[in-house]
């Protein structure tokens, strides 16, 4: 379809960092209004938010439209997956930083990024925090929350969701998605970040929530060998093998053994063990 384009002006503060929230959607249109409702009721209103569409059918358009107010720049046309689409995104931002919050994430308070925004300067690249994931499967709904990984692992393992952290927009448009990568293009813009030197900071809020159920569809080898070819900008060749040979065993034996033992065993059973190890 013809490309669907509304851009209107804002009065930003310029005392006050102006953030970008890039949404990416496709036929999600529910999962677009939550996430559309969490933008626009934040209190910190010193924000350009863009929506890009893939060209959906099922009425995200019309919302689109509609909202065009609260929207500064929207697009609905096909694109080439996910990370083409932020990469879109990134670049129709103008923005101070980037956050990207795609359909169905949402922002932990109204009031998050008032707090966010005192720590986003001229001093640090990347600022970082904790979010809180919702995961349900047929033995219960765990709502657990988590604080980044520490800096030292990034080299194998994403330092926190990419809905938790804010780049510098000049850096986010000069190291575009690599749109090579199906699950991990995220954690590899870091990596290279981290890796040329720029500044991370780690900031003591949680910043996004969003229902994880959708991970348990995610192919576990290829995420595994994406990260593994991350990985070699920062850790030798030992290190590596060490780390995800013992990963791919640990995924060998939750394949082959743990689920099949656990389709086995009665739901009380499994829902008794799921709480204890979460209190644990």
């Amino acid at each position: 379809m013809t490309p669907e384009v509304d851009q209107s002006k804002h009065c930003f503060d310029k005392n006050l960092p102006i953030i970008s929230i890039v949404t990416i959607t496709y036929n999600r249109f529910e999962d677009l209004q939550t996430t559309f409702s969490s933008v626009t009721s934040q209190t910190y209103k010193n924000i350009e938010y863009i929506v890009i569409d893939g060209g959906s059918q099922d009425g995200t358009v019309g919302f689109l439209r509609e909202n065009h107010q609260s929207i500064s720049y929207w697009v609905s046309e096909k694109d080439a997956g996910i990370y083409d689409a932020m990469n879109k995104g990134a670049l129709a931002a103008t923005g101070d930083w980037i956050i990207f919050m795609n359909s169905g994430d949402q922002f932990f308070a109204v009031d998050t990024l008032a707090q966010v925004a005192k720590y986003l300067d001229n001093s640090v690249d990347v600022v970082y925090g904790g979010f809180e994931s919702i995961l349900v499967n047929k033995y219960q709904t765990q709502i657990i929350k988590k604080q980044p990984r520490n800096l030292a692992e990034i080299w194998c393992e994403i330092l926190t969701c990419h809905q938790s952290i804010f780049v510098k927009r000049k850096l986010q448009q000069q190291y575009s998605f690599d749109t090579s990568l199906t699950w991990c293009a995220d954690h590899d813009i870091l990596v290279r970040l981290y890796a040329d030197g720029y500044k991370f900071q780690e900031i003591p809020l949680i910043i996004a929530k969003f229902d994880a159920s959708g991970g348990d569809n995610r192919d576990l080898l290829s995420y595994t060998k994406e990260r593994w070819r991350i990985s070699r900008r920062l850790a030798s060749p030992l290190k590596r093998h060490k780390y995800f040979l013992r990963e791919y065993y640990g995924f060998f034996i939750h394949q082959n053994i743990t689920r099949k033992i656990k389709n086995l065993l009665p739901s009380k059973w499994v829902k008794a063990i799921q709480k204890y190890r979460s209190i644990d």
